[in-house]
């Protein structure tokens, strides 16, 4: 009888700076039993060390816990780390993985991580991106205000663990915002992209409070959350041309896009980006009456590029007059547009 195909190991990534906690939450969730049989890869060499329990071998640098977890500790590439993982897997050498925590190095940058596992042509088989969790320290005000690096990590995040719960303004206006020490662990899973099969469009753009993104200092101060809506609609060809436009003029500005487009009166698409790196988008509805969602509905995080700039280049799109401004044809008829290659995916 034939194997099947495997079901993919849910994989969450953990960022923060170097002290700010990340391996005493994840020493934490291990502690739980929902995390039994989880993976942790080591990209990040703090001072604290994973405590769960006795290591019971240790080969290539894999480490299998007493407590059902096994230990990665990669210092070269992640997927490398990652493919080693998977062939101790299927080799037999450790018996099952539930789930990949990988805390990342002090400065990683987390939609490279995500774009390394979700475009790469077997590991986005075999895992399940389920989620970027930020975690800060005490000094929560100090690092978003001078480090660019970790306002970033906070304004990619799907959950930002904060030390105690302190009224802290971040730039970030959906994500979950727990407390660290004390959040129950399964707040930190379930994250991942949008999944036509099981997801609501509405659930998964979620709330938005841009009042968290207000009174930011320093390098946090450069980002901006914002939500565009528009009763209109937009048929996959435009969106997928628009988004190629936004990643070739404003690339370097993304943080995270989220969006649902109406495509029509029965179909819509969910689109949703890393950094500038865009999933393919998802067509969702089918048929009349299957209660597509209507209209456009855009959320970004983006440093350096506001509401009112990302709005002119959707109008230009939707063929809206703007004084001086570029319509859609100056924005589309580009004699140096390379036919066929996607600036989004860079083929």
């Amino acid at each position: 009888m034939p194997r099947g195909r495997k079901p993919p190991i849910p994989l969450s990534l953990v960022v923060g700076p170097t002290g700010a906690g990340k391996t005493t939450l994840i020493n934490r969730l291990l502690a739980d039993p929902a995390f039994a049989h989880t993976a942790v890869i080591l990209n990040d060499f703090g001072t604290t060390a994973l405590t769960a329990a006795v290591v019971d071998r240790a080969e290539d640098d894999i480490l299998a816990l007493g407590s059902g977890c096994v230990c990665c500790s990669v210092r070269g590439a992640l997927t490398d780390g990652l493919e080693r993982l998977l062939r101790a897997v299927d080799n037999g050498r450790i018996q099952k993985i539930g789930r990949v925590l990988i805390e990342a190095a002090e400065a990683a940058d987390p939609a490279a991580v995500a774009a390394a596992v979700l475009a790469h042509p077997y590991l986005s088989l075999r895992f399940a991106f389920d989620g970027i969790v930020a975690v800060l320290g005490s000094d929560a005000a100090e690092a978003l205000a001078t480090r660019a690096d970790v306002v970033r990590q906070v304004a990619i995040a799907d959950v930002v663990a904060l030390a105690g719960s302190p009224a802290i303004a971040i730039p970030n206006a959906t994500a979950l915002l727990v407390d660290a020490a004390n959040a129950p662990p399964g707040v930190f899973t379930g994250h991942g992209p949008f999944a036509p099969e099981t997801g609501d469009p509405a659930t998964w753009l979620g709330a938005s409070n841009p009042a968290r993104c207000a009174g930011l200092a320093g390098e946090a101060a450069r980002v901006r959350c914002f939500r565009v809506a528009r009763d209109a609609s937009m048929p996959i060809a435009d969106l997928e041309r628009f988004l190629e436009y936004l990643v070739t003029l404003r690339g370097p500005s993304l943080i995270r896009l989220r969006a649902v487009v109406g495509a029509g009166p029965a179909d819509a698409i969910v689109a949703e980006s890393y950094g500038a790196f865009f999933l393919p988008s998802v067509l969702i509805g089918g048929g009349e009456g299957a209660g597509a969602p209507h209209g456009l509905r855009f959320d970004l995080v983006a440093r350096d590029f506001d509401e009112a700039a990302f709005s002119a280049y959707l109008d230009a799109f939707l063929g809206e007059p703007r004084v001086d401004m570029p319509d859609r044809q100056a924005l589309t008829a580009n004699p140096l547009t390379i036919a066929g290659f996607s600036a989004r995916r860079g083929r």
